[in-house]
């Protein structure tokens, strides 16, 4: 049964034939940026010598059509990011629909950020991105759909009311609200997208198995993304860290921040994994635990994003569960 704040699927696809002219208008302005990401390997040239190389030594190794779905470690413009290591590095075709930033309120219920592509404000009819989402789908007939959602709405100016004051005497993470949070909110978005995604595969009579991550455990020091002309985004801990008592000030005090991030991050990959292993998604959902996979606070670009070896490190996991589950 759809709850009532969620759209059916014949819902979607009345608003897709409403919009399907400024959705393929802000995807083509979206390949002028990430055109790379849907260019199948016989077409990439001399550019891809080495993953030619390395797919001649691996023969059993296949390479699939995908698409994707998500926040910046899809969509990291200052480094490589996931999507970028799994195309370069392994070979796979992806079509990406990933945004920077994007919570997951954004990608379940959000309109597509049209404004970011240089099409204009938006309007108050825009299309929203699970419209986009199921749009894309039916375009692109994907092996498989990858899914990056979750980091945001546990960052930034929504961390402060996940933790205690360090005087209060309470345990760090206010453990009721964020337990309530990822399983509520967030797990009813993750369901949605899913449930979504999973009727129209379904609708075109094609599989497309869903791959989730729950990202790694990141050193919280303050460290923004700085851009060009300094331009910075984040950090997305240390003030409210710095506000609730929790001061970096030596190696053992970024060490209580990193344990305490530690718990929201597995708070979020608890609630995946049980998703993957709800009856009806499985064989359907399948979730991919990076934890532990880049370990030190030098291995981290700023306190969300790590930097590109990490990134390939966490491909090399998720191209293992795809060629395991496809």
């Amino acid at each position: 049964m759809t709850p009532s704040n969620h759209k059916s699927l014949v819902q979607v696809q009345a608003d897709i034939a409403e919009h399907r002219e400024l959705l393929d208008e802000i995807h083509a302005a979206r390949q002028e940026v990430r055109g790379y990401n849907t260019v199948p390997l016989d077409q990439r040239g001399a550019v891809a010598t080495s993953v030619r190389a390395m797919l001649a030594a691996s023969p059993n190794k296949r390479m699939f059509k995908l698409l994707a779905q998500g926040d910046s470690w899809f969509d990291y413009a200052p480094g490589t990011d996931l999507i970028d290591c799994l195309h370069s590095n392994h070979g796979h075709t992806i079509t990406n629909i990933a945004v920077a930033g994007s919570t997951l309120n954004d990608e379940a219920y959000g309109p597509v950020p049209r404004q970011m592509f240089g099409l204009g404000p938006p309007q108050s009819n825009d299309p929203d991105r699970i419209t986009e989402l199921v749009h894309q789908i039916r375009q692109v007939k994907p092996q498989a759909l990858l899914l990056s959602a979750g980091g945001n709405d546990v960052a930034g100016d929504e961390f402060f009311s996940f933790i205690n004051n360090a005087r209060s005497g309470l345990p760090p993470v206010n453990a009721e609200v964020l337990h309530g949070a990822v399983n509520g909110t967030f797990k009813a978005a993750y369901q949605y997208l899913i449930d979504m995604a999973l009727a129209a595969a379904t609708d075109l009579h094609i599989k497309m198995p869903i791959f989730t991550h729950g990202y790694d455990y990141p050193w919280p020091d303050g460290r923004p993304v700085v851009s060009f002309l300094w331009w910075k985004v984040g950090p997305w801990f240390h003030r409210s860290f710095n506000a609730k008592n929790y001061p970096y000030i030596s190696a053992a005090t970024l060490l209580t921040r990193h344990k305490i991030v530690g718990q929201f991050i597995d708070a979020v990959n608890d609630m995946l994994v049980g998703l993957a292993a709800d009856l009806k998604y499985v064989g359907k959902v399948f979730h991919v635990d990076v934890r532990g996979t880049v370990l030190t606070e030098g291995e981290w670009a700023n306190e969300l994003h790590p930097r590109n070896p990490g990134f390939a490190k966490f491909a090399d996991k998720i191209d293992a569960a795809l060629q395991a589950n496809i």
